[in-house]
């Protein structure tokens, strides 16, 4: 770790500590916590019984990963090998008690208790997903002082606030691999998640191999695809971490990859191939419809691939499908997307134009429910139940249709179907609107998501958070998700008066060590991707200035890409930028806001110094990286961040000295040195400068309150 680094971060510690002697680094927060005094201290005696069915696999699989997290933490070499059934130790460190042998379901009783004191553990829970919960909260709460290593003495009382708590991992933009996926399985476990919603199917690519219909994924796939005996693997993996696994099979539009072997399905000829959305139209262009040149001309001109509900061989197709996928994917839920359909492909369609005319529908919205419809039956054949994006909604929807919230209300372009209470009114709701991970929005924004602030209808399941690959590939995906992810699994598990986000970033920090240390891989690609840049070199200087830039924000970055030519599409480039590399939440940036805060609400010495710390720092940094820039085209995209970053420090040091000195700035000087701050936090090549608000902060005089939501365009 770099030295002024370490020096700012031991800091920034102190004044923790200082300021809260007894807090947790727990994510999410318990339901209900009470600290005590004393600790349970950890030797090589270290044991754990179990009271619970003996053919309870999940369990004893989860207790020995507990046990073996704790062995490897503190290295203390614990006595027992295996924990079995079999086991008689009377006076364990930790009894776990059971009662109900359970797999993970909605709506299974997932509470548990965990009691702490200086001569034993008790883990007790209804049923076994329960247990699992408080397992890990177990792990999180170990310590370690000059002594060795602790358990704080607690009394917890824990259960989630919403039953369905999922990520949704999109894998038809970029495929993500079989390995990439259980280490996410594993970080969601951490957090208490225990859906994951799996993006299967989409126009760029169909990853699931089909026994009955070969050429779904022999053509659309590009070879990259998962076989019928990763998906069984996958899914046993996360059933032995609490998790169930739903598949989201995209239709009727967002289907171009269903179409490269089965082009019979779709409304329009062929021939077809897995791509971007807008390549069908770039291959096969329509003199009727106007060039796309906007944002909204796209979404209302796309004539994208879409299902043709009115061929009667399709749903005999879906029907065989289904029941083959549903054998492989035990959990009772099947996502059907059926978002972002304009009906395009319909229209110009005259067959279908005339069967409209038949039936008497008025508009594609009616032959989109009836598609819908369908679908629905198809899948009640097979007990499944239906989850759609919220397109799906409308009053002849059946009731227990499971609608899928995405649409934010200020979004600019795309018209909500309905607000999450009046949906909710008629069926099951499912929120992941301002939970969606790729428009690069700070944890905070996601923690404060409106539709979880107060107590809310009972019909509303819980939520996702929601990982698209547009600009996620195995190499940052990570990185994406993680630690922000943890803030969106608090907002679903805690009750909603956890709310600090101060306490919420510092809490997320320790998680992201913690993800770290149990395999995830977001630190070290991070760190990798740097050396790429460097070609080898040292990164110090450059993690320097990297560790303060974010990506932009929203879906700017994203729709730059969809007008580039298709060789340099988000499938074929290599997301390699630093905008593709750096963290979304900058945690220098936290520490560093931390600090002006405590230093300018009590004019703490040691908070100044650590300010002064990272000031100087970036100050000199420029000078220090300046050989890294010449003839690195992907580092030349920053250079004018690393000039701006020390031009920046230089003006927080000068107010840091006024301050000293007791000189008040004059107004003049404020506002020539805040319009400057301003240029310097113009975001340049998809990324900005992260910590300019906090060093305006300091020549103002005062803290100001970060945004409340950012543009989605």
């Amino acid at each position: 770790m770099k030295k002024f680094t370490f020096l700012a971060a031991l800091l920034v510690c102190h004044l923790a500590v200082t300021a809260q002697q007894n807090t947790l680094n727990l994510m999410p927060m318990p339901k209900q916590v009470i600290a005590k005094s004393g600790s349970f201290r950890i030797s090589n005696k270290f044991t754990i019984r179990v009271q619970g069915n003996a053919n309870d696999t999940i369990l004893y699989d989860a207790v020995n990963r507990a046990y073996q997290a704790l062995n490897r933490k503190t290295g203390l070499v614990f006595g027992q090998k295996y924990i079995t059934q079999a086991d008689t130790i009377t006076a364990a460190s930790v009894t776990v008690t059971v009662k109900t042998k359970a797999s993970p379901a909605i709506g299974t009783d997932e509470g548990y208790s965990l009691q702490v004191d200086e001569k034993q553990i008790i883990l007790n829970a209804p049923s076994t997903p329960g247990a699992l919960y408080g397992l890990q909260t177990l792990v999180q709460l170990l310590g370690k002082d000059d002594n060795g290593y602790y358990l704080p003495c607690v009394t917890i009382e824990d259960s989630p606030r919403f039953k369905w708590r999922g990520l949704m991992i999109d894998v038809a933009r970029h495929f993500i691999s079989f390995d990439e996926m259980k280490r996410n399985i594993d970080a969601m476990a951490a957090v208490k998640m225990n859906v994951l919603h799996w993006h299967l199917t989409d126009d760029e690519g169909f990853r699931v191999e089909s026994k009955l219909f070969p050429l779904l994924h022999q053509k659309g796939s590009n070879g990259d695809y998962y076989t019928q005996a990763q998906l069984k693997e996958l899914v046993a993996y996360a059933k032995d971490r609490g998790m169930i696994i739903v598949p989201e099979f995209d239709m009727p539009g967002h289907s171009q990859s269903w179409f490269a072997g089965y082009p019979e399905l779709a409304s329009q000829p062929g021939p077809y191939r897995p791509g971007p959305r807008n390549q069908w139209q770039k291959e096969h262009p329509d003199p009727n419809i106007p060039k796309a040149t906007s944002i909204a001309d796209i979404i209302a001109n796309l004539e994208a691939p879409t299902f043709d509900p009115t061929n009667e061989k399709l749903y005999a197709f879906l029907d065989k499908f289904i029941g083959e996928m549903s054998a492989i994917f035990p959990a009772g839920y099947m996502h059907i997307g059926a978002d972002e359909n304009n009906g395009l492909a319909w229209k110009l369609n005259p067959a279908i134009a005339s069967y409209m005319q038949q039936h008497n529908m008025q508009s594609t919205n009616d032959l989109q429910q009836y598609f819908v419809q369908r679908i629905h039956d198809i899948l009640k054949k097979h007990h499944r139940q239906m989850i759609g994006w919220e397109e799906i909604y409308n009053d002849k929807l059946p009731k227990d249709a499971i609608v899928h919230k995405w649409i934010p209300a200020d979004n600019g372009f795309i018209k909500p179907t309905a607000n999450v209470g009046d949906i909710a009114a008629h069926n099951p709701v499912l929120i992941s609107e301002w939970f969606y991970l790729d428009v690069f929005m700070p944890a905070y924004i996601h923690y404060n998501n409106p539709a979880f602030v107060d107590t809310v209808n009972s019909n509303i399941l819980g939520g996702e958070a929601a990982q698209w690959t547009e600009l996620a590939t195995n190499d940052n995906i990570d990185t994406r998700i993680w630690p922000r992810a943890g803030a969106i699994a608090e907002r679903l598990w805690s009750p909603a008066s956890v709310n600090d986000v101060d306490d919420m970033y510092r809490r997320l920090s320790a998680l992201s060590n913690q993800l770290d240390e149990q395999g995830l891989l977001h630190i070290s690609n991070y760190e990798r991707a740097l050396r790429r840049l460097t070609n080898g070199q040292p990164i110090e200087h450059l993690q320097t200035l990297t560790d303060v830039l974010t990506p932009i924000k929203g879906y700017r970055k994203m729709m730059a890409i969809m007008f580039k030519p298709e060789q340099a599409s988000y499938q074929t480039s290599p997301l390699t930028s630093v905008s593709d590399i750096v963290f979304v939440d900058s945690d220098a940036k936290r520490k560093f806001r931390h600090l002006v805060k405590v230093f300018l609400e009590t004019h703490d010495k040691d908070a100044e110094a650590a300010i002064k710390t990272y000031l100087l720092a970036w100050q000199q940094n420029d000078a220090l990286i300046q050989r890294l820039f010449a003839g690195n085209r992907r580092l030349a995209e920053v250079q004018d961040h690393s000039r701006n970053l020390a031009a920046a420090a230089a003006i927080g040091l000068d107010a840091l000295d006024k301050m000293d000195k007791g000189i008040t700035p004059d107004a003049s000087w404020i506002q020539q040195k805040s319009d400057a701050l301003a240029t310097y936090g113009t975001p340049h090549n998809e990324t900005e400068i992260a910590v300019i608000p906090e060093i305006a902060e300091l020549v103002i005089g005062h803290t100001v309150a970060e945004p409340t939501s950012y543009p989605a365009f």
